[in-house]
């Protein structure tokens, strides 16, 4: 017979509503008590029974996360970050991945044909007239991650982009450069985001902009690399070399300190770099790269708790927007500004 949650309340002579408490994760017990708890509930293998919870509450207990792959780290953080933030409540996560819209659309449909209680989608590519159709024909709590779409109804947990361009340029100003380069993102809300923040921390400097060094990076041929790279030497063999580069992605920084590099030029003494994403297994190679971390467990952490608040809310209609601040990791011998 399943140990039943009355079963541990009379061993340990506490209350039942002391051992909600407990598994539900509230902090108003006392932490002998919780150990107490705990440490019975793991030896008697309890599990709670959520069908009686669901049939009490008219709620599932399960969100669903789309996200555009599984195998990228950073989407791996937002879902770690979901993911410690729902559990004490007693709330599951299933995770979906979607390389397009139509695989998008099919994952929204499973997963709302399940129930959940609310749904989260980190997304990228996807177009926002799908988004705004989504969001008025269904009364589930939505929380659109990373990008916001223009007439759709969800709430937004995401990154303040045009910080990551602004703090990138800044910190290339700070180490002395006064000819910055550009390779710049897609020319999506967040892509012009990131390019106004740069094009803003050039005028908070009071230093001129270039158009000739801004590279439009992010073509469909070829890889990041390669694109940072070819990107690179064009604004080598042009006029008026620059002595700092920012880039959209850290990968494309790569390529284009590659192609410093092909070029005979020293790193960090004749030109700067920094990337934005925080790739560690990219920033910390051969040369160190100072990136914009893009902190996606703190992104995921502030849309679960979101999520939480919204899934509690019966017919839950408004829309709620969390900007998480970029934060620089900087890498390698800081010189004296020029």
């Amino acid at each position: 017979m399943p140990v039943r949650l009355k079963d541990i309340a009379a061993e340990l002579n506490l209350s039942k509503m002391t051992i909600s408490k407990v598994l539900r994760g509230q902090t108003d017990v006392s932490e002998h008590t919780k150990a107490r708890v705990l440490q019975r509930a793991r030896e008697l293998n309890y599990r709670p029974n959520t069908t009686a919870r669901s049939l009490r509450t008219g709620q599932t207990f399960i969100m669903g996360l789309i996200v555009p792959s599984m195998g990228d780290s950073h989407f791996g953080d937002v879902a770690q970050g979901v993911m410690q933030s729902i559990r004490s409540a007693g709330y599951g996560l299933v995770v979906c991945p979607s390389q397009d819209e139509e695989e998008l659309e099919q994952q929204i449909d499973l997963l709302l044909s399940r129930q959940v209680d609310a749904l989260l989608i980190v997304s990228l590519e996807e177009s926002a007239a799908f988004m705004e159709r989504l969001s008025k024909e269904q009364t589930t709590p939505l929380i659109f991650i990373n990008r916001r779409f223009a007439g759709a109804a969800g709430s937004f947990v995401g990154i303040d982009e045009e910080q990551v361009g602004h703090i990138a340029c800044k910190h290339l100003i700070g180490l002395g450069s006064k000819r910055i380069a550009y390779l710049r993102g897609p020319h999506t809300s967040i892509g012009d985001l990131r390019y106004a923040g740069f094009r803003a921390a050039l005028s908070d400097a009071g230093l001129a902009f270039h158009p000739e060094l801004v590279v439009d990076a992010m073509g469909a041929e070829g890889s990041e690399y390669r694109r940072g790279f070819d990107g690179m030497e064009r604004l080598l063999k042009g006029r008026g070399r620059p002595d700092g580069v920012m880039a959209y992605s850290d990968m494309i920084a790569v390529g284009t300190m590659d192609a410093s590099l092909n070029h005979g030029l020293r790193i960090p003494e004749s030109i700067r770099f920094v990337g934005s994403g925080n790739d560690v297994k990219v920033c910390e190679m051969r040369i160190p790269l100072s990136s914009v971390a893009i902190q996606g467990h703190e992104l995921g952490q502030k849309a679960g708790r979101m999520a939480l608040r919204m899934a509690g809310k019966s017919g839950f209609k408004g829309t709620r927007k969390v900007l998480v601040m970029p934060q620089l990791v900087e890498r390698g011998i800081r010189l004296r500004p020029r």
